[in-house]
């Protein structure tokens, strides 16, 4: 009986690890709640400039390099958020309207000063 148990053991073992709890999501960094906080800062400034930002969330934005975010997103369905910490410490957010969007897919390269307590420039291109 005890050589049984003995030869079980390592595979319930086994077993009982893969039913662990996956672990939690990683908590995200300061850079990144930062980001998030720029993207909010660009989508308000753009509200009060007729850029239609329906269906536009600043926690879907993704951080990427200043040189992808200049290139922007193609048109979508969907609203796009690409955020970039530039040389100089502001952030590049780019803003891509859905097709659906009473701004039909145009883009706003928004610098946001770097603490987002505002907006600097706004370009917007097609």
């Amino acid at each position: 009986m005890t050589r049984t148990i003995a030869l079980w053991a390592p595979l319930l073992a086994a077993l009982a690890s893969g039913c662990a709890p996956p672990p939690a999501p990683a908590a995200p960094t300061a850079d990144e709640t930062a980001a998030r906080r720029a993207a909010s800062v660009a989508l308000t400034a753009l509200s009060h400039r007729s850029f239609d930002i329906g269906g536009c969330d600043a926690s879907g934005a993704r951080v990427v390099e200043e040189a992808e975010a200049r290139a922007g997103t193609p048109q979508g369905e969907r609203c796009a958020i690409l955020i970039a910490r530039r040389s100089d410490r502001t952030w590049l957010v780019v803003v891509r309207s859905s097709l659906s969007s009473s701004s039909v897919g145009a883009q706003a390269l928004v610098t946001v000063l770097p603490e987002a307590e505002g907006v600097s420039a706004i370009e917007y291109t097609r």
